[in-house]
């Protein structure tokens, strides 16, 4: 069950966002235009995945807006951008590259992938060592059965919306049966758009303070 939730740790941040364009060769080029916010007491790097491009998804989706302005007061330096394409390997690539430019500033951070609808579904597909936690919120059922990292010992955590028109609790609870260190939460009284942002931004935060830790 999402509640709302007090966090214990603030650190002060640094009052700069940052913007680089790169680019990533999928076949042609696609253009990315990530953004940073950091804390100067940084302990883990998210990069932060949003809704699909064709139905209105970018990085400024309420979720990754929440995600994004308050990761850093637990001490978590935050990575956002818009894809470029639906998809999916050039959407997986050009999440790669944006935490590229991230671990080539902070090598040592570990990585949280957290998305949302589309974006989980990105994020169930990628599975690389650097990363120490997915987090995915509503993730579409289709992209969640191609997932590749059901077996990884590694934490996991599926928020289902619990009335969710697209990928209900009961069809994600078939996909992942099985899955190791998999913890799947219910958001009460939620479709698939989710509803009341700030109680599911703050269990997010308090998932990923838990595993990042400090």
């Amino acid at each position: 069950m999402i509640r709302p939730t007090t966090l214990a740790r603030t650190h002060r941040t640094v009052g700069v966002m940052v913007r680089w364009r790169g680019e990533v060769d999928v076949g042609k080029t696609f253009a990315v235009a990530p953004e940073i916010h950091a804390t100067d007491e940084a302990h883990g790097l998210a990069v932060l995945l949003h809704p699909h491009p064709h139905f209105g998804g970018n990085r400024f989706h309420p979720f990754i807006e929440g995600l994004f302005r308050r990761l850093p007061d637990i001490s978590v330096n935050a990575i956002r951008f818009d894809f470029s394409s639906a998809e999916i390997p050039a959407a997986r690539d050009e999440t790669v590259a944006a935490w590229d430019e991230g671990t080539a500033r902070w090598p040592e951070l570990p990585i949280i992938l957290a998305g949302y609808s589309f974006g989980a579904g990105v994020a169930a597909g990628i599975d690389d060592q650097r990363i120490a936690g997915w987090y995915l919120l509503a993730p579409p059922a289709a992209m969640l059965s191609a997932a590749t990292i059901g077996n990884d010992p590694r934490p996991k955590a599926i928020v289902v919306p619990e009335q969710d028109q697209f990928s209900p609790p009961a069809t994600i609870a078939q996909i992942i049966s099985g899955w190791e260190k998999t913890t799947v939460m219910t958001v009460p009284n939620a479709d698939h758009f989710l509803g009341a942002i700030e109680p599911i931004v703050d269990g997010a935060l308090h998932w990923i303070d838990g595993i990042i830790g400090h």
